[in-house]
Parts: structure tokens; sequence; C-alpha cells
């Protein structure tokens, strides 16, 4: 075999040199230990963004738990010992933060030996004394930290009996994340069994968690990472800034983390079924789960675009694989959903988003929204709201000298993100949990979904070369499209009917589609109109536009508007008569200068009551009249003439907030979210 050195004289100049240039790069982005003159330095950018959420939460929202009962011998001692012997080589375990100078910083502080606590849980049947484990772990979990003061850890044991041994851990996110658990039991593992061996502890590490927040940061303000921002600049420029899932409760002005999880398996078939499957369509489990996700928010909220974040490692060089600390980034997966897309497309398009992010993935999401301009609110998270997190069985494995290590699930009464779906992919299923804020949405509702998710999820394993819509058939469903069409723009509207939605309680998506497309939306089966036919489609119509662009005097003006009129009862019953579609017809006040026209007024008046008499044999169509609600609000001024020139806009705010009252009050009845079967009525 050749040696090193050798190999190296066999290289051509080009392989040589090429090598050379790889050799310096590797050495100008090596991590190397920075002065530790001080013992304070800048936060990484994924503590800064914690640290901003910090300020926000509250309770221990950012605490990230983890219990396993360790069957065996265990000797608290050695285990004691063996988390010393940890925080002592970790410096991000002896860390705090603060603001020096305005300047967001961590501050490392010296080892200083710490006793872990030992309950005795011992009393009672194995059932009483698992209940119990439950509830400190419960309490465990939610206590809070003291960023400022440390530690922010906290360890404890319960002794269930001399062969079991419960071990919970609590960390603070800004120290840790789910890789670094993995770090931690594994050097847990390894200490323990030098301990009982009589043999030397870890070496110490080469570098630490400050040396890569320093490298980070120099290699950001170089400029080294502008091409993976200008990628993601471009990607979620135009990305909704929410999913507009049905909340149980209104959302207040402040984000708010209570919340809880509901637990629930996949059998080992299922589990199965998801790899091999995942495999076939050239992808894997993660991305057919994140799919299953992505197609159930999409049936939930109606939403065509579903952003969804997701962590990644961040751990790109070998030197910070063994490292304790707050390395994850997140990214977005973008879903878009079309007509007729089979569940096989819908997969080939997360599996391609899903590579393409993880290859831009370095670049620190708080970059990002930056970039974006998106502004922060402190009602929601920016950009997702919704996150998915999957993890091998393998990164809780505890293999420890004569000791089983089996992991137990830890309640927290928090979620950081309105919904998250954790799965774990274990030898013999799945194991997943829903996360999600108990103040928007209620338990029922979510083990509704976790149901949805489950049949989701079966019948694309059977089958995912079928159309997306007849997975959809299968689950129930969660909102019901609520569709405005409009001869001129018509956005002023949804202030009203959203406040009247939410207020109501009433499970309706609010679309718009782009005015002056009446006739468009009512012949297009793949419009937004015709794709929404089990929900209620609003026609917002001033006849009066239909003389734009006539140009032929009063003779072609009345030519066209009659032509369009009789075109336009037509395609309303053609509409109508589908199974479901019903429509409500808001006939819309002329501008004041069609009012001063006598001929023109009589005309318009004339067409409005043949429209009003061919509808009303239909029992999907309801009509509303725009002058019966400017008499019922007692609306002097509703006319807005400079908007209806400049932007298309032509009623006061006033108008539009009667309108979009009288819409509501018309489809549901008061309170329950029932729609109304619609009747022609004079208003």
């Amino acid at each position: 075999m050749k040696n090193k050195k050798d190999m190296i004289k066999a290289l051509s100049r080009e392989q040589l040199a090429a090598l050379l240039t790889k050799t310096r790069e590797n050495k100008k982005n090596e991590i190397v230990r920075a002065d530790r003159s001080s013992s304070s330095f800048s936060q990484s950018y994924a503590q800064q963004r914690q640290w901003f959420m910090e300020q926000l939460m509250s309770g221990g929202a950012a605490n990230v738990p983890q219990s396993y009962l360790l069957k065996g011998e265990v000797r608290p001692e050695l285990l004691e010992a063996a988390l010393n012997a940890i925080v002592e080589r970790h410096e991000s375990l002896r860390t705090v933060f603060n603001t020096i100078d305005y300047v967001p910083s961590q501050i490392i502080k010296p080892y200083e030996p710490f006793k872990v606590e030992v309950i005795c849980l011992e009393e009672g049947d194995r059932e009483e004394r698992m209940v119990k484990v439950r509830e400190i772990n419960r309490e465990f979990a939610n206590r809070p930290f003291d960023l400022t003061v440390g530690p922010l850890w906290r360890f404890c044991m319960m002794r269930l009996s001399a062969e079991e041994t419960v071990l919970t851990l609590s960390l603070h996110h800004m120290v840790c994340d789910g890789w670094s658990f993995g770090v931690i039991m594994r050097e847990l593992a390894q200490t323990y069994a030098a301990l009982l061996n009589g043999e030397a502890a870890l070496p110490p590490l080469p570098v630490q968690y400050a040396d890569y927040s320093e490298w980070q940061r120099r290699k950001i303000e170089s400029g080294e990472l502008d091409n993976q921002l200008a990628y993601w600049s471009g990607k979620l420029r135009n990305a909704p800034p929410s999913i507009r899932l049905p909340f149980d409760y209104k959302r207040s002005g402040a984000q708010t983390y209570r919340g809880r999880t509901e637990y629930f398996t996949l059998d080992g078939d299922t589990a199965k079924a998801v790899h091999e499957v995942g495999l076939r369509l050239k992808g894997s489990a993660y991305h057919l789960m994140l799919s299953v996700l992505s197609l159930l928010l999409h049936h939930c909220s109606l939403d065509e675009t579903i952003c969804i974040g997701t962590p990644v490692a961040n751990r790109n060089r070998m030197e910070l694989e063994s490292l304790i600390g707050l390395f994850i980034n997140t990214v977005v997966i973008q879903s878009r959903f079309e007509a007729g897309m089979t569940f096989a497309e819908l997969f080939a398009q997360v599996r391609d988003d899903c590579r393409e992010a993880f290859n831009h993935a370095e670049i620190p999401f708080e970059k990002v929204v930056a970039e974006l301009g998106v502004e922060r609110q402190a009602r929601q998270s920016p950009v997702f709201q919704v996150l998915y997190v999957q993890t091998e069985e393998s990164m809780l494995n505890i293999r420890m000298p004569g000791i089983e290590a089996e992991a137990i699930p830890v309640s927290t009464d928090t979620a950081q993100f309105d919904l998250s779906l954790y799965a774990t992919m274990m030898k013999n299923g799945i194991t997943a949990g829903f996360e999600y804020n108990t103040d928007l949405f209620s338990r029922n509702t979510i083990t509704g979904w976790i149901e949805d998710f489950k049949i989701l999820l079966r019948l694309a394993v059977n089958d995912p070369q079928q159309p997306i819509e007849r997975l959809l058939a299968a689950v129930s469903r969660k909102k019901f499209p609520l569709t405005v069409v409009s001869s001129f723009e018509s956005g002023p509207i949804a202030e009203s009917i959203e406040f009247w939605l939410d207020r109501l309680s009433i499970r309706a998506k609010l679309q718009f589609a782009p005015y002056s497309q009446v006739f468009q939306q009512l012949i297009d089966e793949d419009g937004l109109l015709g794709r929404s036919r089990e929900g209620i489609g609003l026609i917002m119509l001033r006849l009066e536009d239909w003389m734009q662009g006539t140009g032929a005097g009063e003779e072609g003006v009345e030519v066209a508007l009659t032509e369009n009129t009789r075109s336009f009862i037509q395609y309303v019953k053609s509409f109508a008569g589908r199974p479901s579609s019903r429509l409500l017809l808001l006939l819309c006040p002329s501008s004041d200068k069609v009012d001063g026209n006598r001929a023109l007024k009589h005309l318009i008046g004339r067409l409005e009551e043949r429209i009003a008499a061919a509808l009303a044999g239909s029992r999907n169509v309801e009509l509303l009249r725009g002058e019966d609600i400017i008499r019922k609000y007692g609306l002097e001024h509703y006319n807005d003439g400079l908007g209806d020139e400049e932007s298309h806009v032509p009623y006061l705010r006033e108008f539009f907030a009667a309108m979009g009252t009288e819409t509501v009050l018309h489809l549901f009845h008061r309170g329950t979210g029932a729609p109304v079967r619609p009747s022609v009525t004079n208003g």
C-alpha cells in the first residue's frame, strides 16, 4: 500500500495544483482557538435569534428536556462524576448571557463541581412510581432558567428500585440543540465506562463553541455566504407571510408560548412502507413525512403555497461534530399546490426543494429574515409558523456497561411555534407528536388532525401516483373557501369580512381572484372560483365597469352593456347549476359620473332588474343590492372618485366595511358559523 508521500509524488502537475488550492482553502476556513484573555464573546447568530425570542417568552418555553429509564445496576456517584466531567469539558455548559456595551454577549464561567439531585421513588407500585416520574419531569422541564446567572442546565436522578433509575436532563436552547443531546449521552456513556474501569476521562477539546461563533461571524462578514443569502432572498421573496390555519381561538396581539403535545405512533408495517416508498420515489422517509404534513396543512388552510420550517444540524466541519451548543439553523421548505397534482409530484417537489435548501443552509435564518425585510411581529414568528423535526432512534441510544437505556417522553406546557410535528424513526415503527399552541388550537382539533395525517400517510404510501384531491376526499373538510370575484379592485372589503369571520368563529378561507375577471372565473373550471365549488363565491359587480374600452358612443355602450348582461346571466346560471356551487351576487352602486347621466343611470338600473329577474329561479344564488346597504347604514357619501381613477378602488372605506358586514350576515347564521343555503332576495 502506498503511503501519503508516494501518493503525492504520483499526482500530475494539475492534480497537485488542485490539492494545494484545496489545502489552502481548508487552512483559510480552519476554526482556530480564539484569544481567551477575555471571557466574553459575541453571541452566534443562532444565539442572537434565541436571545431575541427570550425577551418575548415566558416560563420554560426554550427548555430542551430529555429523560431516560436506565435499567441495571447504576452507580449514582459515577453518573454524577461523568456529568461533572462533561460540564468541565464543554465551555458552552458554563456559559451565561448578557449585554456588554449594548452587545448581546456570551460569557464563559469557570468550572465549579456540582451535586446532582437524587430523588427516591421506591415506594408504591411501579405504575404509581412512573406517574410520579412524569409529574417531576413535567415540572423539571418547565422550570425557567436565568440566562444571566446560569447554569443553563439541570440534571436529576430518580431511584425507582435497585435495578431502575431515571436520568432527566433539561437544558436551555441557548446552549444546546438536538444534536448536542447525542453528544452529551455519548460522552456520558464513555466517561461512565472509563470511571467504572479506572481509566482516564476524555481529553480536552481543541476548539469550543465560542471559537465557532467567532469563525462563523468572520465567514459571514467576509461575504463568503452572500450567494446563499441571494438564493433565499429570491426563493422567499413572494412567500406568504403565514399559513392561514383554522384557529379555534383568536390570535392575540402578542405571540404566546403556552402549549402541549399530543403523541401518536405508527406501526412497523407503516414505517417500513414509508421508508420503501420514499426510496422508490428517489427520496427518503423524511421527504414523504414532510410531504404528507404539507398536504394536511394545505387541506386545513386551503393555501396554495405552504411554508414549513425544518432544522438542519449546521455542523459541516468535523471539529464541530463533538461540540455541545446551539449550531442548529432553520431552512424553509415551500410546497406549491396545483390542480390535478399527484402525490408523487408533490413528493418530487418537496424532495428537490429540500436538496436545494440543504445546499444553502449555512446562512443563518435571521440573516435571511433581515434580507427579506420581513417586519418582526410580536404575534407570530416570521416566514413560517409550522415546524417539522425528524430524528433517528440511534440519536437517543445510550450504551453503558451493564445498563439498558430507554427514552421517556417528557411533556412540556410550551410550544415555540403555532404547530410542530416531531417524528422519531424507530426500529419497530415511528413515534411522533404534534406540539401546538393551546391559545390557538383545542385538543380535539389536534387529535382530529392526527387521524387525518394517518389517513393521508396510509393512502399516499398505498398509491403515490393518485391525485391529491382523491387523498383529501378521504378526510373531513377543515375550511371552506370564500372567493371574491369583482369587476373592480375590492381588496379593502377583506378587513371587514375577516373581522366578522373571526368574530363569529366561521372557518372560511377568504381569497381574491384578480379583478376584472368576472367572466373568466365563471367559465374557467381551473380558475380560483371553479376550484372552490364546495365553498361560496362572492361576485361584486358594478355594471359600468363593462363600459371600459367600448368607445362607440351611447349606442355602442348600450349594446355592450346589454350583451355583457346577457352573457353574465348565462354564465352565472351555468356555474350555479354545478353541484355544491353557491354564489352571492352583490350589485354595487354606480359612480357619481354615471349617476349624473340620466339615460345611462336608467339603462344600468334596467339591466340590474333583468339580472335579478333572471336569477330569481336559481336556488344557489343570493342577490344583494348596494343601494339597500347604503340605505340601511345611512351612508351619505360612499363613492371615491379619486380612488376609482387612480387605482380602480371606487368606494370609501366605510362602504367596503358595510358591504363586508352584509356579506357575512347574509351567508351565515349569527354566531354559529353555519352556512345559509342562499336564496334570491332583493336585499
